[in-house]
């Protein structure tokens, strides 16, 4: 109960702190990780540092001294073995009796011992490993969060932006949008905005390719004079589910991170499902556009990017490019990562299949792309590289401090907590993952932030549970539950409202509801998934 009440405070707190005295989110999420690691008590510690690595006591027979281990512990006994007992109810630490288990069934339990569900049997050639970590400077477990966040992902981010940016300024972003409108006509000029933000949006952060589109639904609205809504709408459609679900954008690529999914499985999965979601919004937005004819004001504001008309835009397939090379690579690791894989192919697919390899080969791909445009010159490269470079220093700020509240969080031993309170498959955890995504969001505005605290949250439950399904459908449900409600605390909101000319209940009633249809269209495909291909 104390792990509980401890996170429900560290969450509460990150929310009050971002709302009520409104800290940046990186000083919201560093500071309440600092609170809960300085009071969460050292026995949780000890138990959540030594979890991983015991033998975890299902049930214990007293008379013929075995016990069961828990399904998902037993590939951590090891016989004959000496481990400390770490009782459940607690008690000090440094008197932890040692039990000597023997070489038979797992049992054998010395008579002076008795145990109960919920103990912890650690490996003695661990033990003062374990107290070490847990028994850390609070200001350190902080630090370890953010440091191994960074590690794990702060690269791709960066990386990312860098060929987000060299899209937006080479003209390729256009390309790929013109190429949409001539694959579907010009009568279906509103479905090409679906996949092209959605596309654009797997590199690039959504303001961006918003910025990007919205100059061109506009000059469609003069030159059609109706159907102003429905460009809106298929653009943000396609846009923001790519940039809930689809690595390397940092929500995706924090939550991939937080359940120990490969980025690969995250795009593929990211990508069906924000598919059947953006499709839904699609549906809304004809349907909205017909019940409400927005007019397109004058005091709408223009795309604050320099627009070059006229300019000579690079081909379709260089333009693709930069977007193509990291996801083919890193699909190829994904392909050839199978038992009995070998050889020169796959040695080389795990080289450069490497996420932050297959980054960096898309980011040079961009380069080389923007400075054709530039004529070569490399200078000129400098503005719109170190724009995207500086907008991209707040994510990686931002997301890190996030590792680091997950990380305390998962200090306080909440997976063992709530792992005792229920069995069989979990699907609870599925609706929980959404559901705690979706408050977070509707409190606080961002959802990039409201994915971090979701994965910080959710991921030590599913690291202690025997899931019935793929943890990328968690995953997916926190990306669906980042979705609803996007309202006037969200900086996107505004972005909107303002680009567009839209007033604010214009944009509650259409934006916003769309990305609620969105939200539980994704969720409700991803519940499916998790039913029907349990195990992909």
């Amino acid at each position: 109960m104390i792990s509980l009440l401890i996170v429900l405070l560290g969450a509460g707190l990150v929310i009050a702190l971002i709302l009520g005295l409104r800290l940046h989110a990186f000083l919201a999420l560093t500071g309440a990780a600092l609170v809960v690691a300085s009071i969460t008590p050292e026995p949780l510690r000890v138990h959540s540092a030594a979890r991983s690595q015991s033998v975890e006591v299902a049930s214990f027979d007293p008379a013929a001294r075995t016990l069961q281990p828990t399904k998902a512990s037993e590939k951590t006994v090891r016989l004959p073995g000496e481990y400390h007992v770490l009782s459940k109810v607690g008690g000090a630490v440094d008197d932890a009796p040692i039990c000597h288990l023997s070489s038979g069934p797992v049992g054998a339990i010395p008579s002076d011992i008795l145990l109960a569900a919920g103990d912890l049997l650690v490996p003695s050639t661990e033990w003062a490993k374990i107290l070490k970590t847990a028994r850390q400077n609070p200001g350190e477990t902080v630090a370890q969060g953010f440091g191994n966040t960074t590690a794990s992902i702060g690269l791709i981010i960066a990386l990312a932006s860098v060929i987000g940016a060299c899209l937006m300024a080479s003209g390729a972003a256009e390309r790929v949008v013109l190429a949409m409108r001539r694959i579907l006509g010009e009568k279906h000029t509103s479905l090409a905005f679906v996949p092209s933000g959605f596309l654009l949006c797997i590199p690039a952060f959504f303001d961006t390719v918003f910025y990007l589109l919205m100059p061109l639904g506009k000059a469609l609205r003069r030159k059609t004079g109706k159907d102003y809504l429905l460009y809106i709408l298929s653009i943000v459609a396609g846009a923001t589910m790519a940039h809930s679900l689809v690595p390397p954008t940092p929500g995706p690529s924090f939550v991939a991170d937080a359940f120990h999914l490969k980025i690969g499985t995250m795009m593929l999965g990211g990508t069906l499902v924000g598919l059947v979601a953006a499709s839904a919004g699609y549906a809304y937005a004809r349907w909205a556009n017909r019940r409400w004819d927005i007019p397109l004001r004058d005091e709408a504001e223009s795309a604050p990017a320099e627009k070059d008309e006229g300019r000579p835009l690079p081909p379709l397939g260089w333009s693709l490019l930069p977007i193509a090379i990291p996801i083919l690579l890193i699909a190829a690791e994904s392909w050839t990562d199978q038992p009995g894989a070998h050889g020169l192919w796959r040695q080389a697919a795990t080289l450069l299949g490497n996420k932050n390899i297959a980054l960096a080969l898309g980011a040079i791909a961009g380069l080389l792309l923007l400075a054709q445009r530039m004529a070569w010159n490399w200078r000129a490269l400098a503005k719109p590289l170190n724009h995207s470079l500086e907008s991209a220093g707040t994510i990686l700020l931002i997301t890190p401090a996030g590792g680091a509240f997950g990380f305390a969080l998962r200090a306080t031993d909440i997976s063992g907590v709530v792992s005792s309170w229920f069995s069989g498959g979990h699907s609870w955890l599925l609706p929980a993952a959404f559901g705690i995504t979706m408050l977070v969001r509707l409190a606080q505005g961002s959802a990039t932030v409201a994915m971090i605290t979701g994965a910080g949250i959710i991921a030590p439950l599913a690291a202690s549970l025997p899931l019935s399904y793929h943890p990328v459908y968690l995953a997916l449900a926190i990306g669906c539950g980042s979705k609803p409600v996007s309202w006037m605390n969200d900086s996107g909101f505004w972005i909107i409202s303002r680009m567009t000319g839209m007033t604010e209940s214009e944009t509650l009633k259409s934006v916003s509801a769309m990305m609620a249809v969105m939200g539980f269209a994704g969720f409700a495909a991803t519940m499916i998934g998790a039913w029907v291909f349990p195990c992909i």
